[in-house]
């Protein structure tokens, strides 16, 4: 007999990492997507140096956790694989979304999305996707789904590629 795979819709509840504080004094809020086997509180560590009294980090951590290296030691996440694309990544949006709901940034400053590795794929599906309103997208060694052209891409301000 042949299985049937079916789907069900849970809720779940999942972290996230933020560096510095939201204040008055804040000019920029970086929304930065990690790459394949970090967790989100090593990757925000990399936005140290940025000046905290402008500077708002905020790092989703990929649901998908590991062991890395085959030890049952270092543990690090996913965002996506080739099984179920789609419907990880409508679960990445909607945790994406559930944390800018729960930060409520103010609309006149300086939201930057930041993907790195992996994350450049769920950061680039999720601003096109959702037409999220971006003063400047970095993307860092990764590459933008197939899916896109450019013109995805119309409501960003700045997009830089490295």
């Amino acid at each position: 007999m042949k299985s049937t795979e079916k789907e069900v819709q849970y809720t779940i509840t999942n972290t996230y990492s933020t560096l510095n504080k939201l204040t008055d004094k804040t000019k920029n809020v970086w929304f930065v997507c990690h790459g394949l086997g970090y967790l989100s509180r090593y990757f925000i560590k990399y936005f140290e140096l940025l000046n905290a009294e402008e500077n708002y980090i905020i790092a989703p951590q990929a649901s998908a956790k590991q062991y890395l290296h085959g030890k049952f030691t270092h543990v690090g996440a996913g965002w996506l694989t080739k099984e179920n694309t789609q419907l990880d990544m409508h679960n990445v949006m909607a945790n994406f979304d559930a944390i800018l709901a729960t930060e409520n940034i103010p609309t006149d400053l300086n939201f930057i999305v930041m993907g790195f590795s992996q994350g450049v794929s769920v950061a680039t599906r999720w601003l096109a996707k959702r037409q999220i309103p971006c003063k400047q997208l970095i993307l860092y060694a990764g590459k933008v789904p197939r899916e896109f052209t450019p013109k995805d891409f119309d409501h960003v301000e700045r997009v830089q590629l490295f």
